[in-house]
């Protein structure tokens, strides 16, 4: 037992990449297959689809023209299907931790429980939260960040070996150029470089004015492309190709004393202290619910593995000088602070908060690993070696794995709102006009917006494009009015985008306005059947568009799309929003039978309304078909539940009267029931 236990302490090169793998499946992985396409994924992917692999290369010229051959590389490899690039990236991010671990152990050989260390809060860290926005994160960042980072580890590898320098400097400098040319997002850490070479020639000379000579002198190289790389983004923000970011940071207001400061503040505060301990949350409050239980077991399983590890793994000795614990903890933290704040520079440069929170958080990408060193070196210069460092450091990456899971809980919950939003679409819309834009103020998304939505639109009621003109188009009023996009919600406005490659042009008087409450189902408002009265409470701005909304553009008449399985799931079991949807269809063609037909088969199937305002449309057919005295048991019901819709209800009944004649029983129980 003995010589096993000795042998299992000496396999690091096999226990390390076993931890890395099992955190990067408990923290990302355990939901892989019901995860989708989010965010940019969905643009991306539809433009994949119907343009192909090259589409890339002019998609991206405009702002970031060496990034598309990467995209039209790997998409040309792995396709647009959302469960292969949620383990694309899950590969790659585990490849990175292991990229990552591997170099800093050639930077300081010495510290090989500490370099683990890094590499295993890197793993997990929860400032970065997008690690399910595979297609997008994959080539915009990781695959960058992966050529930065290893041509780290080659230049480490150089100094090690002499004899190699030359060579090696020549490839270090190809994957130097790959990671800062193809995105900004890894400008500033270049100036790692310079640190980590210090640090290797700490450990060889003994005077400190050798070690800055000789890191100058090697780093050299690195810093001419670095400028140039500055020279040439600086060039190209400014030139007519350009348009994205600005470049804010040269403006007096950023300069200024209060907001570098305030700056300062924010990022070590954000990056290297609230991030950690937005991860207690998961134990904040106890409540049973499957997704805790399912966190606090991986806490605890995560925890565990990483505790026993690295207590059997020894620092051990090697061949390299070693830096003394005491003065390698002041290292790592002087130098993950660099990194904090280098990781910073693109994201403050473009004038973009650096917040806790979906979309913003995205750029700790560029921090994640300069705040796993400031926090390693940290707790390394307080608690020293031993098994209160452990045991911290061990609950940490505890609690980060367990918090980006629950966070994997969110995505896989989007994806399930998303495909519920699609298909109540579909049954709701079986075939819109093309040029018609759907307006609404916001959809209860977290996790894609409007632009984003606008893609699997398309894909579901376009399924060929031959020209580069866009047939449908989703808008957020929230975000978009008084916009360039949509300037009013008077009718006859033109709306305008360039969609990437492609654009739309159509006309706030050829548009669709829709509404989704988070508890109920989809809604096409109009001035007629569902208008004002029907959304007490609603946005102001929604309230000014219904007048532009124009049902007839949906075909009724139309057979369903078919919708790709891969993307929006199978169809679901035909629950409530299902037999409210199709009723809303016959509605919108008076086909009053039909609706109380429908009625009867979700009462058969034991559904009713999620929200009262979804009882309107059965109302108004049982009071269309002579049904009075259902007609009359759902408006009690309606107004009991929500009195605030009585007006829509006297609208209701005015239109009823005008074709049936007027019910002494309905306009008492309105009477009474709305005055009580």
């Amino acid at each position: 037992m003995k010589n096993t236990f000795n042998k299992l302490r000496q396999k690091e090169t096999i226990i390390v990449p076993s931890i890395l793998f099992v955190l990067v499946l408990l923290a990302y992985g355990l939901l892989t297959p019901h995860m989708g396409f989010y965010w940019d994924d969905w643009p991306f992917a539809w433009l994949l689809r119907f343009f192909g692999p090259t589409e890339f290369i002019a998609a991206f010229r405009s702002f970031r023209p060496f990034l598309g051959p990467i995209f039209t590389m790997t998409t040309a490899l792995f396709g647009g299907d959302p469960f292969t690039w949620q383990l694309v990236g899950l590969a790659i991010r585990f490849l990175l931790s292991l990229e990552l671990w591997y170099v800093l152990r050639l930077i300081w050989p010495s510290q090989k429980l500490n370099s683990m260390w890094v590499a295993l809060l890197f793993t997990v860290y929860p400032g970065y939260q997008q690690q399910w926005v595979s297609l997008t994160h994959v080539n915009q960042e990781i695959i960058p960040l992966t050529w930065l980072i290893a041509s780290f580890g080659v230049t480490a590898y150089a100094i090690r070996n002499e004899h190699l320098r030359k060579r090696l400097t020549i490839l270090a400098l190809i994957l130097q150029a790959m990671g800062l040319f193809s995105t900004e997002y890894f400008f500033g850490l270049e100036i790692l470089r310079f640190f980590f070479l210090l640090a290797i020639f700490a450990e060889i000379f003994t005077v400190r004015k050798d070690w800055i000579k000789k890191a100058a002198y090697y780093w050299f190289p690195y810093f001419c492309v670095w400028i140039l790389n500055a020279a040439w983004t600086y060039a190209y923000h400014h030139s007519a190709a350009y348009n994205s970011y600005d470049i804010s940071i040269l403006s007096s207001t950023s300069f200024s004393p209060l907001a570098i400061g305030n700056e300062i503040l924010t990022t070590i505060s954000l990056s290297g202290f609230m991030s950690w301990l937005n991860t207690f949350s998961i134990i904040s409050t106890i409540d049973g619910t499957l997704t805790q239980i399912l966190s606090l077991t991986i806490l605890l399983v995560s925890t565990l593995i990483v505790f026993i590890s690295m207590r059997i793994i020894p620092n051990g000795t090697t061949d390299q000088p070693s830096i003394k614990q005491d003065s390698w903890g002041p290292w790592a933290m002087s130098i993950g602070l660099v990194a904090i704040f280098a990781g910073r520079l693109p994201s403050w440069a473009a004038g973009l908060p650096l917040k806790l929170e979906f979309d913003y958080d995205r750029f700790f990408m560029s921090i994640m690993f300069g705040a796993s060193l400031f926090i390693v070196g940290l707790a390394t210069f307080i608690l020293k070696d031993g098994k209160r460092k452990v045991f911290i450091l061990s609950l940490l990456i505890g609690l980060s794995t367990a918090y980006q899971f629950s966070v994997s809980n969110t995505f896989r919950r989007d994806t399930a709102n998303q495909r519920d939003i699609f298909w109540q679409m579909a049954w709701r819309m079986p075939a819109i006009e093309k040029g018609t834009v759907l307006l609404t103020y916001e959809l209860p998304l977290k996790y894609v917006s409007d632009l984003q939505i606008t893609a699997p639109l398309n894909w579901m009621y376009a399924s060929t494009i031959t020209d580069r003109k866009l047939p449908y188009l989703l808008l957020y009023i929230k975000s978009r009015f008084n916009s360039k996009t949509l300037p009013s919600l008077q009718p006859n406005v033109p709306i305008q985008l360039q969609y990437r490659t492609v654009e739309f042009n159509g006309s706030t008087s050829k548009s669709v306005v829709i509404y989704k409450e988070a508890d109920g189902c989809l809604r096409v408002l109009d001035s007629v059947y569902a208008n004002a009265e029907t959304v007490p409470g609603a946005n102001y701005f929604l309230l000014n568009a219904i007048p532009l909304s124009n049902p007839n553009l949906i075909l009724a008449q139309a057979p369903q799309p078919i919708l790709d399985k891969r993307l929006f799931g199978s169809e679901p079991a035909h629950g409530w929003c299902y037999f409210y949807e199709k009723a809303e269809l016959a509605r919108q063609q008076s086909d009053w039978e039909g609706v109380v037909k429908l009625y009867a088969q979700a009462k058969k199937a034991g559904q009713s309304a999620f929200i009262p305002v979804e009882n309107l449309p059965f109302i108004e057919a049982f009071a269309m078909s002579g049904d009075t005295d259902t007609a009359i048991k759902l408006i009690e019901r309606t107004i009991k539940e929500q009195s605030t819709l009585c007006l829509a209800l006297y609208t209701l009944w005015d239109r009823v009267s005008q074709i049936q004649g007027s019910s002494i029983g309905i306009d008492t129980v309105l009477q009474e029931s709305c005055k009580a």
